[in-house]
């Protein structure tokens, strides 16, 4: 399994999960903030499945995107 297909794996056991305990909370601010979850994580998915994002590996060590490293002066 690629890293790509093993992250869309993981939004949706987050929106299934956050599913679960939506359908269990009372109308609540915690059951909004679920369902926030829920909506970000598919949208997250969506994107990976269509190709709009891409998965690189940074390294601990590695600067921000946008922002190189300055070497100590």
């Amino acid at each position: 399994m690629d890293e790509k297909t093993d992250f869309v794996n993981k939004l949706r056991q987050i929106e299934e999960q956050a599913h679960m305990a939506s359908a269990e909370l009372p109308a609540s601010l915690a059951r909004t903030c679920i369902q926030h979850i829920i909506v970000l994580a598919k949208i997250l998915r969506g994107r990976l499945e269509v190709g709009a994002v891409t998965i690189a590996s940074v390294g601990l060590r590695a600067a921000p995107p946008g922002e190189e490293e300055n070497p100590s002066a």
